[in-house]
């Protein structure tokens, strides 16, 4: 069970109690045809989700999201799934509907498009439990970002920017496993849904017009690809260190250290950071420890993980040297020179208008050491083959930018409403 003093649970708790409180609910958008304006329906029964799967099927599109509790158990806890067509808004209960096959497999299937906003989360059960990965989804959130929106833009500010209406606040974090739940709640979770058929309407016209609708799809096959699931250990090792780069030797136990932790939080159902922190993760890696009783002295370190798993993680340090370690990004000693410093703020700053100029958003396309090593690569002609922005949609983006730096054409900014980039041959 997860710590009921930690951070996101207290979060939790404050919104649930939120929603629980006497208050208002926004109004539904008038006038929209996409946009259902009825009260939600629910599902309670496996034969009523077979029926409304049935529905969906005709309509080959509809919006999907779920609500879940990640925090006290390995997997995400789903407590409520919802679902919409232009027609109408449906809540799903997964604590009565015990048999999902029909809603999975209308994800999974190439004939009907699976609408969401940040689903990546939400699709996790669906391999899991399902045994097939989503195809055909449309996240509005990347469609954004592919428009000129910021990228990564939330639902309530998508809605408000372009269908002009303000859905209010709402209650992320609320405790969505209790029963029941208030008229707050289901309607701020029908909200969810409620928009994204509208949202998928202008956004995929803006794709057409802009002959972007292979970048979106491109960008969304990461949703059928069931690594995007899994462990990663480059990530949580890059996560783990941040901006330091640990020697050689550290690097390595850090690393067995986090593989080790999410084999026991698997093990024992419980969020890997519940196991053993970050910061016991980097004690560790420093210094000495012997036996299960140095380790339950390290401040921060849960004593009954020491007592229990005490002599496997020192037998597992003690096999740390004869891992490869992943390969974390050191800067090189160029980017710290004054002069390169000034020249990388303003490649990065011109790369970025740039790219609004192209109508997309610039944190889409590339984060900062992503573009420096791209830059830098180019900048003394090296290969830069393996850089993302070498690859798929990120390399037709940037092409012009990539000419202008090889002096292979001049861009010119102007600005009327907004901002735009042209293209000139030298």
């Amino acid at each position: 069970m997860g710590s009921k003093f930690s951070h996101r649970r207290k979060h939790r708790q404050k919104s649930h109690s939120k929603s629980h409180a006497e208050g208002t609910v926004s109004p539904i958008l008038q006038g929209n045809s996409l946009v259902p304006t009825e009260k939600h329906q629910l599902v309670e029964s496996n034969y009523d989700l077979e029926s409304l799967c049935d529905s969906i099927r005709e309509e080959h599109a509809f919006a999907f999201d779920t609500e879940f509790i990640g925090e006290d158990s390995f997997y995400a806890h789903t407590c409520l799934i919802q679902v919409a067509t232009k027609h109408g808004v449906t809540l799903i209960d997964p604590f009565l509907v015990d048999d999902l096959t029909p809603l999975y497999e209308l994800i999974c299937s190439t004939d009907i498009i699976t609408i969401v906003h940040a689903g990546l989360q939400d699709f996790e059960p669906v391999i899991r439990l399902h045994g097939d990965s989503p195809k055909n989804i449309f996240d509005t959130q990347i469609a954004s970002g592919f428009i000129g929106l910021p990228w990564p833009l939330s639902l309530t500010k998508t809605i408000g920017t372009i269908l002009n209406h303000n859905v209010g606040g709402h209650f992320t974090f609320s405790q969505w496993d209790a029963r029941p739940l208030t008229k707050r709640q289901l309607h701020y979770a029908a909200d969810d849904v409620r928009y994204l058929i509208a949202l998928h309407d202008y956004l995929q016209t803006k794709l057409c017009v802009l002959q972007r609708e292979d970048w979106l799809k491109e960008e969304c096959q990461k949703f059928s690809n069931s690594e995007t699931f899994e462990f990663n250990t480059f990530q949580v090792v890059k996560k783990i260190c941040g901006t330091k780069v640990p020697k050689t030797k550290e690097l390595k136990r850090i690393q067995t250290l986090a593989v080790l932790r999410n084999t026991i939080a698997k093990e024992m159902n419980l969020p890997p950071k519940d196991v053993y922190p970050n910061e016991c993760i980097w004690y560790l890696a420093k210094n000495n420890v012997s036996n299960a009783n140095q380790m339950s002295n390290i401040r921060g370190f849960p004593k009954h993980i020491a007592v229990q798993f005490g002599e496997r993680i020192i037998s597992c340090l003690g096999d740390a040297d004869s891992i490869e370690p992943v390969r974390l990004r050191k800067p090189k000693n160029i980017e710290s020179e004054p002069l390169m410093r000034q020249e990388l703020d303003g490649a990065w700053s011109l790369f970025n208008a740039f790219c609004v100029g192209q109508q997309m958003a610039p944190s889409l396309v590339s984060n900062r050491q992503t573009f420096t090593d791209w830059y830098l690569g180019l900048r003394e002609d090296v290969d830069v083959s393996s850089s993302p922005l070498s690859h798929n949609w990120r390399a037709t983006v940037i092409t012009d930018f990539k000419s202008m730096l090889k002096d292979q054409c001049k861009l010119t900014f102007s600005f009327d409403d907004c901002l735009m980039v042209n293209n000139a041959s030298l």
